[in-house]
């Protein structure tokens, strides 16, 4: 890959990434992680973390001080909470270029960073921003540092590893420091580089880790282990539950990674332990069934190379990529987004693989490559033509325009693969393009029209209502919380009863089926109601127009006007409020 190819593919790919940063924020974790960085921008407590108002113990701080601040800056946007995880990326995609030029070839590094920056993981959650977002940058740039001083021992890699472990792990937990320990440990062994298990500067390396991560530590401990007496709310499979004696450290270093493979963490999910091989098929398309055979290839390799391992640095991308897998498939819960963070390096791995399969001018496994990005391309085509004319096919027809010609561009350069291998890269990009510009100008935007908060929300703003009388019934989202700025006040009849009597006039947010039992006690005019569908649980069902109105869940917005004369709560005087 040339510069030039590389800067044109990349300037492609960064449009279709800035075409996502309006998207609305999606429930539940995004949604979750807006609303705790909201909280914390306007409380100013960026050492404990809160949400709605409470004790939140789950995800480490680095994303909320990040998001936070650019809130601070540029104020509540969709786009200033996603900048940050953007920027990130970009870190993410340099150190990926920076260490495939250092295991083999400036080449291979531009290479390596496009698969990834292309790959529909990283662009997916970039959408849905999760704290792997930052985690996978992190590890990649720590990998990176480590190698570079492992090649020329200069202490100001040392340090540049520090800041993406104690980053990676401020963001995720321990594992920011497990997967460059299992990548860099598998090349140190397999390599035979004995004395590089045993350096002092190690030592050096984990007290700077420790001095990074101390503000995330003291603002555990103060808010935790410093007063254990008090209820901290856990979510739990099986809801809230309120906790003592709870240990923000403990939790943090231990339950909440590693006790999901001893059994000390309390959620699972059932997943079972080929869940992630699925989940990656399509997270690392278009290359996913390219990697397979890199995969497959690299460790056949590697077999052979026993002998003379020394010049191996597949160890490093294999060791890193097999090992996390496996632990993380031990897991009692697992969700897709966990396995990104060894993305990088299998682009990396498919990287090399690639450019020595056009060096050794390889036909059988050109033919092979060509065949599978073939069939991604028609199964990407498919799917584009059902986003647009299917599934959402009211609109312009501009961006659809747009996504064909660029899977026309791409089918042109599957074609050319032979005269040269960057073609197929190029296609390759190309139809990830195509498919995320489908993606981002359509396919998100239409699904946004559905979730509850955020849709709840800005009805409830266009409607000019007195937020202060607004309350909750049955009904609960992080992003209305983000998108109104408001803890939600949650109530029951007997609430509502009581805030009648104070307030007078109050609004309600429910679902439809709740109208009945309201029915009962309360008179109430509907002022709104949209069908609503939980948009990161898509099914069949939904997707097909025929069939979408029977998957959406009614919400509705009433102004409740008073307590019906045969009501249990018509009865009430002043001296009854109390017991309310």
């Amino acid at each position: 890959m040339e510069r030039n190819t590389f800067w044109w593919l990349f300037a492609l790919v960064t449009i279709v990434y800035i075409m996502g940063l309006p998207i609305d924020i999606m429930d539940v974790d995004s949604a979750q992680y807006a609303a705790i960085s909201r909280e914390m921008a306007e409380n100013g407590n960026y050492l404990q973390v809160h949400l709605y108002g409470r004790d939140y113990l789950d995800k480490p701080p680095l994303l909320f001080w990040i998001t936070s601040f650019f809130f601070n800056v540029f104020g509540y946007a969709n786009w200033s909470f996603k900048i940050g995880s953007f920027l990130f990326t970009l870190v993410g995609v340099y150190s990926t270029f920076r260490l495939g030029k250092l295991l083999y070839n400036e080449r291979t590094g531009r290479l390596a960073a496009i698969i990834l920056f292309s790959c529909q993981a990283f662009i997916l959650f970039n959408n849905d921003v999760r704290t792997d977002t930052i985690l996978t940058a992190a590890v990649v740039f720590a990998i990176w540092q480590i190698m570079e001083w492992l090649h020329g021992y200069k202490w100001k890699w040392i340090i540049g590893a520090a800041v993406g472990i104690a980053c990676a792990m401020m963001a995720k937990g321990p594992i920011g420091i497990m997967v460059p320990v299992l990548a860099v440990g598998s090349w140190i062994v397999g390599t035979g580089r004995w004395r590089d298990i045993f350096r002092w500067q190690y030592i050096v390396l984990l007290v700077l880790v420790g001095f990074l991560l101390s503000p995330m530590l003291y603002g555990l401990y103060t808010q935790f282990d410093l007063q254990s007496e008090k209820s901290v709310p856990m979510v739990t499979p099986q809801g809230l539950d309120y906790q003592k004696n709870i240990s923000g450290l403990k939790f943090y270093l231990w339950t909440q990674s590693f006790g999901r493979i001893t059994g000390e963490n309390v959620w699972t999910n059932g997943a079972g332990k080929f869940f992630f091989v699925h989940n990656f098929l399509w997270s690392f398309l278009p290359w996913a069934l390219m990697f397979v055979v890199a995969f497959f290839a690299r460790i056949v390799k590697a077999v052979k190379a026993i002998p003379n391992r020394k010049t191996m640095p597949e160890l490093l991308t294999l060791g890193g990529f097999i090992l996390p897998f496996i632990a993380l498939s031990m897991s009692s819960y697992k969700l897709p987004h966990y396995i990104f963070v060894m993305y990088p390096l299998a682009a990396i791995l498919l990287a090399s693989w690639w450019q020595e399969v056009w060096e050794k001018n390889n036909r059988s496994l050109k033919v092979t490559s060509l065949s599978i990005q073939t069939l991604i391309g028609v199964a990407s085509l498919a799917a584009v033509c059902l986003i647009y004319f299917w599934v959402f096919s009211d609109g312009s027809w501009l961006p659809a325009i747009i996504s064909l010609l660029f899977m026309a561009v791409a089918f042109y350069f599957l074609f050319k693969t032979f005269k040269s291998g960057i073609n197929l890269i190029v296609a390759s990009v190309l139809i990830s393009i195509a498919a995320n510009i489908a993606m981002n100008t359509w396919f998100y935007p239409n699904i946004m029209k559905y979730q509850m908060g955020s849709n709840t929300a800005f009805a409830i703003q266009d409607l000019e209502l007195d937020e202060t009388k607004v309350f909750n019934y049955r009904f609960t989202s992080f992003s209305y919380y983000y998108y109104s700025g408001n803890i939600p006040q949650n109530t029951n009849s007997n609430k509502l009863a009581l805030s009648m009597q104070n307030e007078g006039e109050v609004y309600i947010i429910t679902e439809e089926k709740n109208l009945n039992s309201l029915d009962k006690d309360f008179d109430f005019e509907v002022l709104e109601k949209f069908g609503t569908y939980p948009v990161t649980l898509l099914s069949i069902k939904f997707l097909n127009p025929e069939t979408r109105e029977n998957t959406l869940r009614p919400v509705c917005i009433l102004k409740v006007t008073g307590i019906k004369e045969n009501s249990k709560f018509a009865e009430l005087s002043a001296q009854q409020k109390g017991s309310i």
